[in-house]
Order: structure tokens, then C-alpha cells, then sequence
């Protein structure tokens, strides 16, 4: 019996966490997703750090990209990637997720607009396509 009622007590917060999690990965919105894809891009030394952020199609495509080219792949993407004061000003469903429209501020310095695909793949949050445009 002490077994029994050790290993519930053991066990009733393992599961409490692991329903939290999903519960936080379900409530998560597509705006909030992107933001934290935003920190981890930002960080990223490479493009591996933020692969478990893309979606299967776009991991396909930087996997058929020979290894010894990633790392100059990668640094143009950073170059170009380079915004601050990202605000998401709209998100809007869609059959596949949701398509973010975001204000930024690029390495010029100047207002840029991006649509932003998300995608739900297994239940969760993807970087789709991405395009920004100055104006």
C-alpha cells in the first residue's frame, strides 16, 4: 500500500507537468509563437538553433543545403533578418494556421511590413513563409 501511494505522489506531479504543457503549447497564440521564434533567431549562432521553430517544409529545404554552405546561408539570413521594435499588428486564422501581419524597424532603419505564415504541424506552432517589404 505505502508503495502504491509513493509512487502517486511521485508520479501526480510528473503528469501535472506534462498536462501543463500541453495545455501551454494549445493556448499558445500564432503572435506568441513568432515573438519566441523572434528571441531564438536573434540568438541563434546557427541555423540548427532554430530549426525545432520551422515548419517540415522549410527544414527540408535547409537540410538539402550542403552542410559546408549553412553557415554563409545562415549569415545572410541573419543579415536580412536583422529588425527591432517587431510589433504584430494583426492575426488572422487560416485553414492551416494563421498568417501575422508585423511592423518592424530593419537594419537600415527604416519601416518594414512582413507577412508572416504559421503553420500547425502535429499541434504545434511552425515558421511557414516569411516576406518583408520596405516602405
Amino acid at each position: 500500500m505505502r508503495r502504491v501511494l509513493r509512487a502517486g505522489i511521485i508520479s501526480l506531479p510528473i503528469v501535472l507537468l506534462a498536462t501543463a504543457s500541453v495545455f501551454a503549447q494549445a493556448t499558445q497564440s500564432a503572435s506568441d509563437f513568432y515573438l519566441q521564434y523572434r528571441k531564438a533567431f536573434d540568438a541563434a549562432k546557427k541555423i540548427e538553433d532554430v530549426l525545432p521553430f520551422m515548419s517540415a517544409d522549410t527544414t527540408k529545404q535547409i537540410q538539402a543545403t550542403p552542410p559546408a554552405e549553412r553557415g554563409q546561408m545562415f549569415e545572410m539570413i541573419k543579415m536580412m533578418g536583422a529588425l527591432t521594435n517587431v510589433k504584430i499588428t494583426k492575426e488572422t486564422k487560416t485553414a492551416n494556421g494563421a498568417t501575422l501581419t508585423v511592423n518592424a524597424i530593419d537594419s537600415d532603419k527604416k519601416p518594414t511590413v512582413g507577412t508572416i505564415d504559421i503553420v500547425q504541424e502535429s499541434g504545434k506552432w511552425k515558421l511557414g513563409k516569411e516576406s518583408w517589404s520596405s516602405k
